[in-house]
């Protein structure tokens, strides 16, 4: 991926009906190079055998290519109905590069990386033509056997999974990751207390029958009771510290983000530096033990 994650998981699911494909990637020509080349490694046309595209939900690297693989097979693109929405929203509003910057200097971020950002994270998406909506807790077919979708907001707000039960097997999207942890942000078009809602989400995870994790990004895995767990411990200690960074005084969520991330960020990461700042001090907030004090700038404060 043109990002310094470098990779996103994509995946080919063959059955009677035809192939899905889950998630697409970034479309650019590298990434459309690695689809042609994955596909025929199979023995699978592109333009005549997908008979159903699954996104997972509207981030560029999990929707970007979706456009292109519709063009080239027909098949419909799948997501829950409201992300469809949303992705119209974040994608086709020609303000929301313009939003983006606001909110950045709003919380703190230098006005000049601000505008970069909001120009360069908003834009050159296109959307396919054909999404059909998913709902939330309905099974459909999948390589044989049944998968229920479950939300898993946090990360994206209406994200989802597709838990297999009868063979133990969950596609994860970005919700649960093995060698990294999922970005859990606060954005200008983001429903309020995305913390709160991911915690909420894994830790009803547990005891899930899962017994091979295929996530968005990184190997797969197997143990998914100990990963959550991990993940946990995780926020909680990420809480404990951006606390500590506000019992001298109040400061900007940039600020506060300089302090906890404090290796070299591109462009990009910072922006989603801050937005993860500003999910972990909205569930400070949340919890009564931070304030946030909103003038010029934002700040919060330890209560």
């Amino acid at each position: 991926m043109p990002i310094p994650l470098r990779f996103v998981s994509a995946y080919l699911i063959e059955s009677p009906e035809g192939w899905t494909l889950l998630d697409t990637g970034f479309d650019y020509p590298d990434g459309r190079a690695a689809w042609e080349a994955g596909a025929s490694s199979l023995g699978l046309d592109l333009r005549d055998d997908v008979s159903r595209i699954l996104v997972s939900h509207f981030h560029p690297d999990h929707l970007g290519a979706a456009r292109w693989l519709q063009g080239l097979s027909g098949a419909p693109v799948h997501m829950l109905g409201d992300e469809i929405e949303h992705s119209r929203f974040v994608w086709e509003d020609d303000g929301e590069g313009a939003t983006l910057a606001e909110n950045l200097v709003l919380n703190g971020m230098p006005s000049d990386l601000a505008e970069r950002a909001g120009s360069g994270m908003r834009t050159n998406l296109h959307l396919p033509e054909k999404m059909l909506p998913l709902r939330a807790d309905e099974e459909i077919q999948l390589g044989g056997s049944a998968a229920r979708v479950i939300h898993a907001p946090g990360h994206a707000d209406y994200q989802y999974m597709l838990h297999d039960e009868s063979r133990g097997i969950l596609f994860a999207a970005d919700h649960v990751l093995l060698k990294i942890t999922p970005n859990i942000g606060l954005w200008p078009e983001s429903l309020p207390h995305p913390l709160a809602r991911y915690l909420k989400s894994l830790s009803g995870m547990r005891g899930m029958n899962a017994d091979l994790v295929l996530p968005g990004h990184g190997p797969v895995f197997h143990d998914l009771d100990g990963r959550i767990e991990e993940l946990l411990s995780h926020h909680e200690e990420r809480l404990e510290v951006m606390y500590r960074e506000l019992e001298p005084g109040p400061k900007t969520p940039f600020e506060v983000s300089g302090a906890v991330f404090r290796e070299t960020l591109t462009l990009y990461e910072h922006c989603f530096a801050l937005a993860e700042t500003l999910a972990h001090l909205d569930h400070l907030a949340l919890e009564g033990r931070a304030e946030r004090i909103e003038n010029e700038r934002v700040t919060f404060q330890a209560a």
